[in-house]
């Protein structure tokens, strides 16, 4: 993720220095910078965090390193798939086959039972839309910052 690295030395921060203050080796932290390894969505909201953007600018899906308004629910364990999936009148079955998955397999992302992959949540913030902060309740904003 090159914006990881960009971020972090507009901070004067070295790659052992960040790891540090995550909690987490410099190897590992230097094998996100590399795209060698994958990030989860609880560090990639720690880090959104951290430089105060937002994971869509994290992700590369906006050139606006702005952070969306603060969502006023405060739900860090679960991510708004069921919720914009009904409000939509689709089905499980609509949404797993987009996510060339099975219905079960999507079922478990809905239910918090398993952690959605990043690239899975990109595709549907791109299907919806929306953008993957408001996907995963860190705004309530519907609209997505747009490329300048």
């Amino acid at each position: 993720m090159k914006r990881l690295k960009e971020l972090r030395k507009e901070k004067n921060l070295s790659q052992k220095e960040l790891a540090s203050l995550i909690n987490m080796s410099q190897t590992g932290y230097s094998q996100y910078e590399r795209n060698a390894r994958k990030v989860s969505l609880e560090t990639l909201k720690n880090l959104a965090s951290f430089y105060n953007t937002s994971v869509d600018y994290l992700l590369d899906l906006t050139d606006i390193k702005d952070k969306y308004q603060t969502s006023k629910i405060n739900n860090n364990t679960l991510i708004r798939l069921k919720e914009i999936r009904e409000d939509r009148d689709l089905l499980q079955e609509n949404i797993a086959k987009i996510l060339n998955m099975s219905r079960k397999g999507y079922s478990h992302y809905e239910s918090g039972y398993s952690e959605i992959p990043i690239n899975k949540l990109i595709i549907l913030a791109k299907y919806y839309n929306v953008s993957v902060d408001y996907l995963l309740y860190l705004t309530d904003e519907r609209i997505v910052h747009k490329r300048k």
